[in-house]
């Protein structure tokens, strides 16, 4: 019956959800399976997503296919030299190929047509992520690299905003393992702005 089966999507001994520490402290270290009883394990909810705003064509308008492309493999090279480079392929060829696809998700989503979805599908980043264990920390390494990468590429100054405003929620959907019960840390524009020196805003 699948209402009485585990959701076991974090092996690794962590918390994957707010609710298993009360049933961890409950249940204490008593056999899972083949009770007298039928046992049901607790709903889980381990990250309440917000909502994601994805930019309008503006930003695809104003920078291209190539431009964004760039972007993307800038922001993959300075991954590399952190320490979630190791998630990522070690072989030259399926680097690219994971490079290429990211790349293909960010024209599409910033208005280039269906360049991902022909392809590989709806994006669905956090199954399609889930084979690589992705934690908060290395989602603020990601989102960290990405505020250096717009810095470095010369982003447009007049499409920060929308494009920050996207990536950030975004960032959190391709969380797949928890390490805390810590609500996820958010990054709202209104406090990194300063950072890019904008004076006009």
């Amino acid at each position: 019956m699948q209402n009485n089966r585990e959701n076991n999507s974090c092996q690794n001994g962590r918390i994957n959800a707010f609710t298993q520490v009360n049933q961890m402290l409950r249940e204490g270290r008593k056999g899972r399976f083949g009770g007298e009883e039928v046992r049901v394990v607790d709903s889980m909810i381990d990250i309440i997503y917000p909502p994601v705003p994805f930019p309008s064509n503006r930003i695809f308008k104003a920078l291209g296919e190539m431009k964004i492309r760039e972007m993307v493999e800038h922001h993959h090279a300075l991954l590399l030299k952190t320490k979630i480079g190791k998630l990522f392929p070690a072989n030259s060829e399926a680097l690219k190929m994971a490079i290429d696809k990211s790349a293909d998700f960010f024209v599409e989503a910033l208005g280039g047509g269906e360049v991902f979805t022909s392809v590989h599908g709806e994006p669905h980043l956090r199954m399609r992520h889930f084979k690589v264990p992705i934690d908060e920390n290395d989602r603020e390494i990601w989102l960290a690299m990405y505020k250096k990468t717009l810095k470095e590429t010369g982003f447009p100054q007049e499409h920060l905003e929308e494009f920050w405003n996207w990536i950030e929620p975004l960032s959190i959907r391709m969380i797949n393992r928890r390490t805390n019960m810590d609500a996820i840390k958010r990054h709202p524009w209104s406090e990194i702005k300063h950072d890019f020196s904008l004076s006009h805003t």
